[in-house]
């Protein structure tokens, strides 16, 4: 299933702004991110982020990454990582309930990476 309608039947594609899987480099797999978005500065600043929470993760002795949430002015940016080399970046509304999205995520992490 391609990866725009994977997140197409998430519950909480309301709270979507724009979603994008990177890869390990820092290049765009896959993106439905909106206008304004600069995509390559995403990807690699994701990357980047995620490198640094495997770190902090490694360093409390707390297992591997899940997901990372940023809570923005703009709107909350959720990194969930897909698989070694995978990235899944999804730009939320401001304001939001994240729950939901988490669920969603987390539930249909499976499906995103047979979309890659």
């Amino acid at each position: 299933m391609p990866f725009s309608l994977t997140i197409d039947r998430w519950s909480s594609r309301p709270v979507i702004r724009g979603a994008a899987v990177v890869s390990e480099d820092g290049l765009v797999v896959h993106e439905a991110l909106g206008a304004g978005v600069d995509r390559e500065a995403v990807a690699a600043l994701a990357v980047t982020v995620r490198r640094h929470a495997v770190q902090l993760a490694d360093a409390a002795a707390a297992g591997s990454l899940g997901s990372i949430v940023l809570e923005l002015t703009g709107g909350s940016v959720v990194l969930a990582a897909l698989d070694d080399r995978h990235t899944l970046v999804v730009l939320a509304a401001p304001d939001r309930d994240l729950g939901p999205l988490l669920f969603d995520i987390r539930d249909g992490r499976s499906a995103l990476v047979q979309a890659i």
